[in-house]
């Protein structure tokens, strides 16, 4: 099965990839285009900020085959170096205190009811996610969260389910833009050094051909903005043409047995 997803930010000051490309909401329209024109279901996990922002816009996105998931509300406010450290040391985590975070997802979580929705899936910005994190989404009915990374099967720990990425991310490991072979992010555990498109295109199709042989479910993050700012979705098409021979399924619809 492939559980497809990708994060949609408001806007967010120097942010070289909105520099370029513009909305990430707008980003979002042409990658739900690609899927359903190959029929492959996927889940955004979204700021609450941008559906306050953004009503109009978002309802056109649930018009596609594709679920909703939190994403914080607003990437932690405004975030800085100092503001990073002082989380990290008291708090061991870059998403604050408990209190901040519970005001943080109550916050999003409303977002969502204003427009109807439930908000029963997650993925925490930059996976800044600590076990304060889980408890406090456990208490406010979501089920589903996506912010590990690893070649891990989905399970469920304290009235979570987790559903870690385990295919390499876009943004990650791909040398594109600002992004230079040398700039290695500490979570691409893959690579030695960002590498090639077309080299992160084989990987995805080996991780995935390895995965269904096993049977093991392929997550992935895959950035409708990244994909833009990449070479306006060319690849992306690719990819989605490779993945439209397996099944796909949202985040919320894995009712797979957990071990």
């Amino acid at each position: 099965m492939i559980y497809l997803t990708g994060d949609i930010h408001t806007r967010i000051i120097g942010h070289w990839e909105q520099e370029i490309a513009g909305s990430e909401i707008d980003a979002a329209v042409r990658y739900l285009d690609i899927l359903r024109k190959y029929r492959i279901s996927c889940t955004l996990f979204i700021n609450g900020k941008c559906l306050d922002e953004n009503k109009k816009e978002v309802k056109e996105l649930l018009e596609y085959d594709v679920e909703l998931g939190g994403h914080t509300y607003d990437n932690f406010g405004r975030m800085n170096i100092f503001k990073s450290y002082i989380n990290r040391k008291f708090f061991s985590c870059v998403y604050g205190s408990s209190f901040y975070q519970e005001k943080d997802i109550r916050k999003t979580k409303k977002s969502f009811e204003r427009l109807g929705l439930k908000m029963k899936s997650w993925r925490t910005h930059a996976f800044a996610s600590n076990n304060e994190t889980f408890r406090i989404l456990a208490r406010n009915d979501v089920k589903y969260v996506s912010d590990l990374i690893g070649d891990r099967k989905p399970f469920e720990k304290n009235g979570i389910i987790h559903m870690p990425i385990n295919i390499p991310v876009d943004n990650l490991v791909v040398e594109f833009g600002i992004l230079k072979p040398e700039n290695r992010d500490p979570f691409a555990s893959c690579t030695k050094g960002r590498i090639k498109a077309e080299e992160w295109l084989d990987i995805i199709k080996k991780r995935v051909v390895e995965n269904e042989k096993n049977g093991t479910d392929s997550i992935l993050l895959i950035h409708p903005i990244s994909m833009k700012v990449l070479d306006n979705f060319k690849l992306f098409e690719e990819i989605a043409k490779f993945l439209s021979k397996y099944e796909s399924s949202k985040v919320i619809e894995f009712e797979a047995g957990i071990n």
